[in-house]
């Protein structure tokens, strides 16, 4: 079974929005149903949870609704931090499901504001998922990237062919997810991603280069960006 958690609880302040960036409209349609409706046509997919603000639940329900999004098994609150949000979803899972099941549960972490991810980056996550316990998708770094210290002095220029800009989904097995979110919440490790957590265990993490429009909707910028990839669509 393949669980795609959603996490759309983030406020966005770089978007300046004013609000939940997920509900901002695209071509008439808020972000998060661009994401949704990936992983509703996907056929690898069995079900949905949606991680929202508390707030803003309601106004997720309705979306669900309106466009009749019938994957959705649940829709529950975040926390604070995108890691709390992460494990909130794992231990919605942990509840609705018994051990049988979940040694075969695939969950499928992936950022709402991410709304052009392919179908067959989902496919591809959850087959070197099978084989390997994680997978992610990312973009090849093009840019010189150089380590700078506390004084704004450049200390080496990285090697770019290892580096790569991470975005999602980040795939990984129920049973190992569960372990390793558990060991970073009580060793009070804050990961930047998901897959971070899988690798603190010792565990290698399958990184696939993601498709070219794939990318999160961080500022204005973007926003601007993802309305022409729509209208070239």
């Amino acid at each position: 079974m393949n669980i795609g958690i959603i996490l759309a609880s983030g406020i966005g302040k770089r978007m300046q929005a004013g609000k939940n960036k997920t509900l901002i409209e695209l071509e008439g349609k808020p972000i998060i149903f661009h994401a949704l409706e990936v992983f509703e046509k996907s056929k690898d997919i069995n079900g949905i949870v949606l991680v929202v603000g508390e707030k803003d639940k309601g106004i997720f329900k309705k979306i669900v609704e309106k466009y009749k999004f019938k994957k959705i098994i649940g829709i529950i609150p975040g926390g604070k931090e995108r890691q709390d949000s992460s494990y909130a979803g794992i231990e919605f899972i942990d509840d609705l499901f018994d051990n049988k099941h979940k040694n075969n549960i695939i969950l499928l972490f992936h950022n709402g504001a991410n709304p052009f991810v392919t179908k067959e980056e989902i496919h591809s996550c959850i087959a070197e998922t099978k084989k390997r316990g994680a997978c992610a998708v990312a973009h090849k770094t093009k840019d010189t990237i150089r380590e700078v210290n506390s004084h704004g002095i450049s200390i080496q220029t990285l090697d770019r062919t290892k580096l790569w800009n991470m975005q999602t989904p980040q795939t990984i097995k129920f049973i190992l997810a569960k372990k390793a979110f558990q060991k970073a919440n009580s060793d009070n490790f804050l990961g930047t991603d998901d897959v971070s957590l899988v690798e603190r265990l010792g565990k290698k993490v399958k990184i696939i280069e993601a498709s070219k429009n794939n990318f999160k909707l961080t500022s204005p910028l973007d926003l601007e960006l993802a309305k022409l990839i729509l209208k070239k669509r």
